[in-house]
């Protein structure tokens, strides 16, 4: 399914969203006003395609309520997740600023609210405020840096030390209830620590015994987070 044009009356207020957005929080109420006039609000069915790799990249995506998945299918079929874009976090901004494809699919985990910038309105903003030219450099940065560190799990990480480290992020950033929810399938973990859903099914069954975790119908319950951080700490090396 891909995402349709067309706004949907979705009911959050743009301009809190702006105001609470760590690009945006710099802009006076004026721009906020100006910039929140121009954009498009959407709700996203789950399951539905944002964009997909090679599209033109023509706006930037703010995640208002939901998830988002991040993802790229190699030529013979394998699914590589890169990223989970929660609430109050941004996407589509590498194309969006230089004007190129994107890079990546963008698929929606569960029924979203996006806010849609498009770039001609915000290429101009940019260039006319180097405070948001500056976020956005951090925002960019923040990302290199977790795909390099990715990478370098993949490389260099035993896969409890990965699956520890993951389940634990993905908790961070999800900003999760007292119950430790992580709402993903086993698959998509694999597919985030380059592993098999075989393989991290049965670590994910180990801690399961522990009760360091619960295992439910599309999610992870992260029950005792502390011996999992002391195995992400550790960075045992593969052998």
């Amino acid at each position: 399914m891909r995402l349709r044009l067309e706004s949907h009356g979705t009911n959050f207020d743009k301009r809190a969203v702006l105001r609470e957005h760590p690009i945006f929080r710099v802009l006076g109420p004026d721009l906020i006003e100006r910039l929140a006039s121009y954009a498009r609000t959407k709700t996203v069915a789950a399951g539905t395609t944002i964009f997909a790799r090679g599209d033109a990249g023509a706006s930037l995506f703010a995640v208002c309520a939901g998830t988002v998945k991040i993802t790229n299918r190699s030529l013979d079929g394998r699914d590589a997740v890169f990223n989970l874009i929660n609430v109050g976090e941004i996407f589509g901004e590498i194309a969006l600023l230089d004007g190129g494809p994107r890079t990546a699919d963008a698929l929606a985990m569960t029924d979203c609210e996006l806010m849609v910038i498009d770039r001609r309105e915000f290429v101009p903003l940019v260039e006319s405020r180097p405070d948001i030219a500056l976020k956005l450099i951090e925002v960019l940065c923040g990302k290199l840096r977790h795909t390099s560190e990715q990478i370098e799990d993949m490389m260099f990480l035993d896969l409890p030390t990965r699956l520890a480290k993951t389940l634990l992020r993905l908790a961070n950033n999800a900003k999760l209830s007292s119950q430790g929810r992580v709402t993903i399938t086993q698959r998509e973990i694999g597919q985030i620590i380059g592993m098999s859903r075989e393989s991290t099914n049965k670590q994910l069954r180990v801690w399961e015994q522990q009760k360091w975790l619960r295992l439910e119908r599309g999610g992870v319950v992260v029950l005792a987070p502390d011996p999992l951080a002391e195995i992400a700490n550790a960075g045992l090396l593969v052998d």
